[in-house]
């Protein structure tokens, strides 16, 4: 067998009613040169006893996590990749047959670039498609919805500040493909910030390196009661939010790369959206408190933080919301767009870029127009 050059971690804890279907997304791949990391963390399902199945083959390396939480297991598989490249495959996910053949194929064509970016569709619990890639697109991040159909590189400075308006800005880690260098650069996945870890990540993941955009599915989320996600607007979510987007903010000024924008960072603007967040989501929980005690436990943290916020609240209200606007996230984003002078595609052409990856079969011609200009996107 030839040397691997790719490889799936799959981290699982008791979801041994989607792991065959993430397992048979695997073996159903067209390059088959692939290593597999899978780490459980100590399953009471059956998951375990599912994936012994799997122990002659030599493509496989079964492991038992370390009991320190989900982005410990995450950590102990990034400690076994020796591939050139790697991929998150969470185990209640799927990925498409062609997944690493065009990860390899375009990752191959720009050896400059560290991870690559794709489309994926939203599923259910039964894998029926509840949103396409693209209605998610324009839905939730109107700002790349041309975009979403070219093949482009996107600045990791611009993806860096692009955290800060649309938050999980891949929205599932399975949606990106990465080469083995970035685990040098960017170190382990941190387990203070509960279940939103990889947002720190690939945060940090910008001020690494650009970001190849494919035009192609290629993978799942599938999205169902009882998993890690949670309500986004928790005050605990919102507070480690806020936590991560200052903690990276620090590190952006410290890495001097703070000398590329057009202007120094400013504080106040970069995290005024997520600090409104965060103020919205205390008020809303004293609003949903089902006891005096709680009610309190949030007004405490509203005042603390934010002493004029209930002020604010209330002569909102009077003036039926007309008093303190806040802009939406495609506006934010535009105005930081603006004030930092952010690139959006690097100096490459897209028809130069589209034509590469036609070539190395990464995409086909169909999905690569090559009318649109960079001042024309987006």
């Amino acid at each position: 067998m030839r040397r691997s050059r790719f490889t799936f971690c799959v981290p699982n804890l008791n979801k041994v009613d989607y792991l065959p279907a993430c397992i048979e997304s695997i073996l159903a791949q067209d390059y088959q040169d692939w290593r597999c990391v899978f780490v459980d963390g100590y399953s009471t399902d059956g998951s375990w006893e599912y994936i012994q199945q799997f122990a002659s083959d030599p493509r496989f390396l079964l492991l038992r996590g370390l009991r320190q939480g989900m982005y410990a297991d995450w950590n102990e598989c990034l400690r076994h990749v020796e591939t050139e490249y790697f991929y998150f495959l969470t185990s209640d996910d799927t990925c498409l047959p062609e997944l690493a053949s065009t990860a390899i194929a375009a990752l191959d064509a720009h050896p400059s670039v560290d991870a690559c970016h794709f489309q994926f569709n939203l599923i259910d619990e039964t894998g029926a498609i509840m949103i396409s890639h693209q209605a998610l697109v324009d839905k939730a991040f109107s700002l790349y919805s041309e975009g979403n159909q070219i093949a482009h590189l996107r600045s990791g400075m611009s993806e860096f500040m692009m955290h800060f308006v649309y938050r999980a800005l891949y929205q599932t880690i399975t949606s990106l493909v990465f080469r083995r260098r970035v685990i040098e650069g960017l170190g382990e996945f941190s387990s203070s910030y509960d279940a939103i870890g990889d947002y720190d990540w690939t945060m940090r993941l910008g001020l690494y390196t650009d970001i190849l955009f494919i035009p192609k599915l290629l993978a799942t989320w599938r999205v169902y009661t009882g998993q890690a996600t949670e309500d986004a607007m928790m005050p605990h979510i919102t507070s480690n939010l806020l936590a991560i987007a200052q903690k990276n903010l620090e590190l952006l000024k410290r890495s001097g790369k703070d000398r590329t924008l057009k202007h120094p960072p400013d504080d106040r603007e970069i995290l005024s959206d997520l600090r409104n967040e965060h103020a919205c989501s205390l008020y809303r929980a004293i609003v949903a408190s089902k006891t005096l005690t709680q009610a309190l436990k949030h007004l405490s943290s509203l005042l603390k933080h934010y002493p004029l916020y209930p002020i604010k609240k209330l002569l909102n209200r009077l003036s039926h919301n007309q008093l303190y606007s806040y802009p939406g996230r495609t506006s934010f984003a535009h105005q930081l767009i603006a004030t930092y002078g952010l690139d959006w595609i690097t100096p490459t052409e897209i028809p130069q870029l589209n034509s590469q990856l036609i070539r190395c079969g990464a995409i086909p011609r169909s999905l690569a127009p090559a009318e649109l200009t960079l001042a024309e996107w987006p």
